[in-house]
């Protein structure tokens, strides 16, 4: 009986030394890493079809994963393997083959194969939602073939020079939970087609899972055990994203250590209040996003493209720059300086009132007689700061402003018809894929219409022309060249007041290791990135 009590102590002891020396990766399993994310706009859809503003990206690039993904470890924009683990594209530019990487799993345990692909990209082609304007033009459903178990071949009708990346866009579905969980809807043996699911759970194969989402304050995100590039220790297994309106509010959290991270739309003087509180880091970097207030083009008197220079005359640049947009570079058109394919001739607008009140008067109006209706999102304080400066700007030459602030959600609204979008909105536009299409056609085709990026409803059948034939350009110089050409006549029509590509500003605790910013938008906070040594 004491032999056998003394072996018991024996194995216990050895089984407690075992556990102490268990390596980090094991304990790591068990241990909640948990994560506070602080966005001030609210999540406008959690279908990735959906996604087209920063706080839809994060739950596109968190729940699911894309056919590809920036070359964040290198620090550059380009696209590398990722679902896909390879490529070949034809020499006439038109057809892509992809071989996509056998094992991952989506959430549900089921194996991604091609058959997922091509249902995703003949989804958002139909839906006609998000960025389906990216492929529209070149594919449509049924173009997307699997040609094996984990092929996929994509059969463009012409060449289209940003395809390659605009597979960081496209996020793979599960294709069965969908199927299996259709509603009644418009889309006929589709019916809804999703939607309805994907109000309440995702159906992706991405580092989280949703546990849960209450649209106006939070979305809880959980770690997916089975997720294909697997785990290490330190890495965050619950995000709690949370939205955030105040300003000031965000800045409490943080400085309280009830929040790890805040997100960009703060103002310079709070990130400065912030650098300079022991425990927070403020990591600044140079963007390429462009600040510009849209006109819609076609809303009186701004269908008059003489009224829309004379606004780009009347404002005070330098004001903007050096004391709301501190630390900003002076935005030269519709592409930031920072994009390869900006073209350093394109036509800047600079402060002449003068100049302002001439072509107002060549236009035809007389002062008081215009009355113009500037939109800001509110818990975005600079773009009131800048309402109040253009405000003052335009009574200089006669013209009345209105300022209005409105959630984000209502602006996305009012963007989808040029005749509920206001005379001018404040808008912050990343580049949403590496090519310099996406701040050219994305922005200035009529196809895009319907999107907060396009609320200048702008339209001119020369610059339309001119950017379908760099879509189709193959060679890379020609095609190049087209991109900067269509930048002139664009800058001349003014649908924007061009202002500035900002310095990109994001504040997390000292604790938060691994984010990287490549400019892209909605990648820095992809959160599986993260780890926290405390």
């Amino acid at each position: 009986m004491i032999r056998q009590r003394h072996l018991a102590n024996t194995l216990a002891a050895i089984v407690a030394v075992a556990l102490i020396a268990l390596p980090a990766s094991v304990s790591s399993q068990v241990r909640e890493v948990p994560f506070t994310y602080i966005e001030q706009q609210i999540i406008t859809s959690i279908d990735p079809a959906g996604a087209v503003d920063e706080s839809s990206l994060h739950s596109a690039i968190n729940l699911y994963d894309p056919l590809l993904y920036p070359n964040v470890e290198k620090g550059t924009m380009e696209p590398r393997p990722h679902v896909a683990e390879s490529w070949t594209i034809s020499p006439d530019g038109k057809t892509y083959t992809f071989k996509i990487r056998p094992g991952i799993k989506f959430h549900t345990g089921r194996e991604m194969t091609a058959e997922d692909v091509v249902f995703t990209m003949d989804r958002v082609l139909r839906l006609k939602r998000g960025f389906f304007w990216v492929w529209a033009p070149v594919l449509e459903p049924g173009s997307t073939k699997a040609v094996g178990r984990h092929t996929v071949r994509f059969q463009l009708k012409e060449a289209y020079a940003p395809f390659l990346g605009t597979m960081l866009l496209l996020f793979i579905m599960d294709k069965d939970l969908i199927m299996a969980n259709l509603r009644p809807g418009p889309f006929g043996e589709f019916g809804d087609y999703g939607a309805g699911l994907l109000d309440r759970q995702d159906a992706g194969s991405g580092p989280y899972r949703m546990e849960k989402w209450e649209r106006a304050t939070e979305m809880v995100m959980a770690r997916f055990d089975g997720y294909w590039r697997g785990w290490k220790p330190g890495q965050i297994s619950k995000v709690f994203y949370k939205t955030v309106l105040e300003e000031a509010t965000v800045k409490t959290l943080i400085i309280a250590g009830q929040a790890d991270m805040v997100n960009q739309w703060l103002s310079p003087p709070s990130f400065l209040e912030l650098k300079q509180t022991p425990g927070i880091v403020v990591k600044e970097d140079p963007s390429v996003q462009l600040f510009h207030l849209l006109m819609n083009t076609k809303k009186p008197p701004l269908d008059n493209v003489k009224v829309r220079q004379a606004v780009s005359y009347a404002f005070n640049y330098d004001i903007a720059i050096q004391q709301i947009f501190v630390g900003a570079t002076k935005a030269r058109g519709p592409v930031p300086i920072k994009v390869p394919g900006w073209n350093p001739q394109t036509p800047v607008y600079g402060r002449n009132v003068a100049r302002a009140k001439q072509l107002l008067s060549e236009a035809g109006f007389k002062p008081g007689e215009i009355t113009l209706e500037y939109l800001w999102i509110t818990g975005v304080p600079m773009e009131r700061l800048i309402g109040l400066l253009l405000k003052s700007n335009l009574e200089e030459i006669g013209i009345k402003t209105e300022i209005i602030g409105e959630p984000w959600g209502r602006v996305v609204e009012r963007a989808a018809k040029a005749e509920t979008t206001p005379h001018i909105t404040a808008i912050f536009d990343t580049l949403k894929y590496p090519h310099v299409d996406s701040h050219t056609y994305g922005m200035y085709h009529p196809s895009c219409w319907g999107t907060f990026r396009c609320m200048s409803f702008y339209e001119n059948p020369a610059v339309t022309k001119l950017l379908e034939q760099a879509r189709r350009t193959v060679d890379p110089a020609a095609q190049m060249k087209l991109y900067q050409e269509v930048q002139i006549p664009i800058a001349k029509d003014a649908p924007s007041i061009y202002i500035a590509n900002p310095l990109h500003r994001i504040a997390f605790r000292d604790y938060v290791k691994g984010y990287r910013y490549v400019g892209l938008l909605g990648f820095d906070c992809a959160f599986y990135d993260f780890t926290i040594a405390r």
